[in-house]
């Protein structure tokens, strides 16, 4: 069996581009706020808000703690055991291991990430980055041990779009008042819970990371009901 260790990454890049696209909203916003009047001025008012709350979370200075980072640790893979009847993968505070029989396939997009063990079961799929000590010394191993390595597309990534629809569900509470628009909202926020909590089943199996994104699934859905009954849309 051997082990392959993972380096960690810096995510200050990404904080950066945020940063970089949060600013001028956040001016347009503040534009448009004060030169419309109305309820034109309520939603640049509460875009200008958010920007300003996400800036001040991004902003290094005035971060007491890097709880980005913190997350990014939680969640990302610090190494991976190859051995002849499967693949463990070793997050900070739990492991998986896959049975050789439960992997089907291995796919390598050329500008991908790495590479994505594919299971039986369609939604549970595990990364190896590219960065990975040995990476190519892992994918002659997985060769050898008869799992066929294809060259595909980098898969899409949905996780964007479940936070879009996230974070439209949540919006849609505070723009509107019309009941009927709310009464879809919440059934649409039920689906995208059960959605989540499903998606959370297979990523992770720390019980207490699985039950806080459970919970942090089903937010829509609690806000939603409250919206049903005390409407409190911009007017």
């Amino acid at each position: 069996m051997a082990i392959y260790a993972i380096p960690a990454t810096r995510n200050g890049r990404t904080r950066r581009w945020l940063i970089a696209v949060l600013v001028p909203l956040m001016l347009i916003a503040l534009y448009f706020c004060l030169s419309s009047t109305g309820r034109r001025a309520d939603v640049n008012r509460m875009l200008f808000i958010v920007s300003f709350v996400v800036l001040v979370n991004l902003w290094g200075p005035f971060r007491s703690q890097n709880v980005y980072e913190k997350i990014a640790t939680a969640s990302r893979v610090n190494s991976v055991e190859v051995a002849s009847d499967g693949i463990r993968m070793n997050w900070m505070t739990w492991t998986k291991f896959i049975p050789r029989s439960e992997i089907t396939r291995v796919e390598e997009p050329p500008k991908g990430r790495g590479m994505y063990v594919r299971t039986r079961r369609r939604f549970s799929w595990f990364l190896i980055p590219r960065r990975t000590d040995h990476y190519e010394e892992i994918k002659d191993e997985l060769a050898a041990m008869g799992i066929p390595i294809v060259q595909t597309s980098a898969p899409p990534n949905w996780g964007i779009l479940f936070v879009l629809l996230y974070c439209g569900s949540l919006l849609c509470n505070i723009l509107t008042q019309d009941r009927r628009i709310l009464a879809i909202n919440f059934a649409f926020a039920l689906i995208l819970g059960g959605a989540g909590a499903i998606l959370t089943k297979y990523w992770t199996e720390d019980r207490r990371l699985r039950l806080k994104s459970t919970i942090g699934s089903f937010l829509p859905v609690a806000l939603s009901a409250v919206s049903l009954v005390f409407p409190f849309g911009l007017k």
